[in-house]
């Protein structure tokens, strides 16, 4: 009986060896590997809508111009330094509103066109006083300006720097509305100067003038980008002119400026 157990166990012994063997030749399948997914490059081309807002400003000056047909009068006040013949007025506010746009891209250049339409609230005024002297009384002018709104239309050209980060130049169009008042004021005069309505004036004018700048758009997620730009506004010179009647002689005052805005703004554009 011995004998037959130890029969036994050699066996199973040579049957375990032997099945290990066997296991260990047979052959193993290889890890199975996934290729990573394919990484699509943002495209610049095709429509966008999108809103902006900044900060406008201008720090031209405003001249001023006279006229008389007699002594005494606005042109002689200027002359004799009673009124500046020059005013600093800056001019300075929010600008914001909506752009659109369509964007054709080649390679990792961008090109196309931009519209867009701000309100502004830029305003300023200053009173420049003449507290008076041997030849004249005491006197004062002042003066205000103004940017309403701004439209653009330009076109944009513009680099990749990577894929989603857009370097762009632009310029084209501007048309805008913009004020410039002026006002003689003077209680001593005579006739007193507030008597002539004619004294206070402010023009409104919507004109055409020119674009340029530069700028740059992040595109943060698909089909959303982030663009910062300046902007520099050329809507040319405008005037407002009062008229001063005294003694039968008649006098003008004009006052000039040059529209000229620095814009500097964000804005957000959905892409199609």
């Amino acid at each position: 009986m011995h004998r037959l157990q130890c029969a036994l166990l050699a066996t199973v012994a040579v049957i375990g060896f032997a099945s290990i063997a066997s296991a260990a030749d047979m052959p193993t399948k290889a890890p199975v590997y996934k290729a990573a997914p394919a990484i699509i490059a943002p495209s610049w081309a095709g429509w966008y809508i999108g809103v902006n807002a900044g900060w406008v400003g201008s720090g031209r000056n405003i001249s001023n111009t006279g006229t008389d047909n007699g002594g005494g009068g606005l042109g002689a006040l200027l002359a004799a330094g009673a009124i500046p013949a020059s005013v600093s007025l800056n001019n300075n506010g929010f600008i914001g509103g909506a752009q659109i746009g369509y964007n054709w891209q080649v390679a990792n250049w961008v090109y196309g066109l931009e519209a867009d339409f701000d309100g502004a609230s830029a305003k300023s005024s200053t009173t420049a006083v003449f507290p008076g002297s041997l030849a004249f009384i005491p006197l004062s002018t002042t003066y205000n300006r103004q940017l309403d709104w701004l439209a653009t239309f330009r076109g944009r050209i513009g680099i990749t720097a990577t894929p989603a980060f857009l370097l762009y130049a632009t310029g084209g169009l501007a048309v805008g509305n913009t004020k410039i008042g002026n006002s003689f004021i003077c209680a001593g005069c005579a006739p007193p100067a507030s008597t002539e309505p004619s004294t206070a004036n402010q023009t409104s004018n919507t004109s055409a003038g020119w674009t340029v700048g530069a700028g740059l758009e992040w595109m943060f997620a698909p089909q959303w980008s982030l663009k910062a730009e300046y902007l520099y506004v050329d809507l040319g010179s405008h005037s407002s002119t009062i008229t001063y009647t005294y003694g039968g002689s008649t006098s003008t005052l004009t006052s000039t400026v040059r529209d000229t805005e620095n814009i500097v703004r964000g804005g957000i554009n959905y892409h199609f």
